[in-house]
């Protein structure tokens, strides 16, 4: 089997661990480095931006558009269609991605 590189955005430590528990062997997942850097700094009762963002003077807000970035180089996405971070990647891919390289990404919406 050909080895597989994923790029994991998510910031539930839950859906991390998940996730990894059921991948198979031949994945390797790079974690969203807020996951390493922010989680430390949020909310313990569900996901509360500008708690996380106060509370790391900022840098919730600078990782989360270097994970955006890093997600815009992918050519294959699977996106939560209930989430506004998915939701704005998909339309970064439809309308700004695509047009420039001919259609060249697939998304799909869970």
């Amino acid at each position: 089997m050909n080895n597989v590189n994923i790029c994991l955005l998510t910031e539930d430590p839950r859906a991390y661990k998940e996730f990894m528990q059921a991948k198979p062997a031949h994945w390797t997942v790079y974690p969203d480095i807020t996951l390493q850097e922010i989680n430390a700094f949020r909310h313990k009762k569900g996901n509360r931006a500008s708690w996380a963002t106060r509370n790391t003077k900022g840098r919730a807000g600078l990782v989360a558009l270097g994970s955006l970035l890093v997600a815009m180089e992918a050519n294959l996405f699977v996106l939560t269609t209930k989430s506004n971070w998915s939701t704005m990647m998909n339309h970064l891919r439809t309308n700004i991605i695509d047009p420039r390289c001919g259609n060249c990404t697939q998304a799909i919406g869970l």
